[in-house]
């Protein structure tokens, strides 16, 4: 699996237009994918930015996914000038507390 995070730098009075949009495209377009495995939005509200954090199969798949689909995803996310990052997990780290 590898994470693909996309950035959106909107402004605080965009924020949640911009959250609004990447639910109902990554709930539908995006989560219909067989290489796609979940998403979680993160929000820094006083900067005005939005970050989608998503896992796929491979960086391969997201890209063939965005590339054969990008006028739809320029249709829904365009305006909010998304810049993408391709990322590999190198560690995870879980508590060590017992619950």
């Amino acid at each position: 699996m590898q994470i693909v995070m996309v950035e959106f730098h909107v402004g605080k009075d965009r924020v949640d237009a911009c959250v609004e949009a990447l639910k109902g495209i990554t709930g539908t377009l995006v989560a219909e994918q067989p290489e796609f495995h979940g998403a979680t939005l993160h929000v820094e509200k006083d900067a005005g930015v939005v970050i989608n954090r998503m896992i796929w199969d491979s960086h391969e798949a997201f890209i063939d996914f965005r590339d054969s689909n990008a006028e739809k995803i320029g249709e829904v996310l365009g305006e909010f000038s998304p810049q993408g990052r391709m990322l590999e997990v190198v560690a995870e780290i879980g508590p060590t507390h017992g619950d």
